[in-house]
């Protein structure tokens, strides 16, 4: 799924060349990767701690919120880009969890008891 994501963010360097817009989108593209990439690896991390994971998972969850809420309030206010092409982009994470899910779903071939 990680790599999907990582090919929805290689599938949105040509919407640079629409302009003000496409940059818009492309940045959302790359908000939503590097959490969604930052995401999976704390997970896979966290299944080897066994004490102190709780707080671990806090500090980079919020750590995470707040450069994100950080750089969109800088690409909103200080950059003037358009918040509805930022979610546009930002939304292919929820994209690719869907279309992935529907390939586990369609891909079985045999009925569970």
């Amino acid at each position: 799924m990680a790599a999907q994501q990582v090919y929805f963010l290689f599938a949105a360097v040509p919407a640079l060349a629409l302009g003000s817009r496409g940059v818009d989108f492309a940045a959302g593209v790359v908000l939503g990767t590097v959490n969604f990439l930052a995401l999976a690896r704390l997970i896979q991390e966290l299944v080897y701690v066994r004490k102190g994971a709780v707080a671990v998972q806090m500090f980079s969850f919020y750590g995470r919120l707040a450069l994100t809420a950080l750089a969109i309030y800088a690409l909103v206010v200080v950059n003037g880009s358009s918040v509805v092409w930022l979610l546009i982009g930002f939304s292919t994470v929820l994209i690719n969890i869907l279309l992935w899910g529907m390939s586990q779903i369609l891909g079985k071939t045999s009925k569970e008891a």
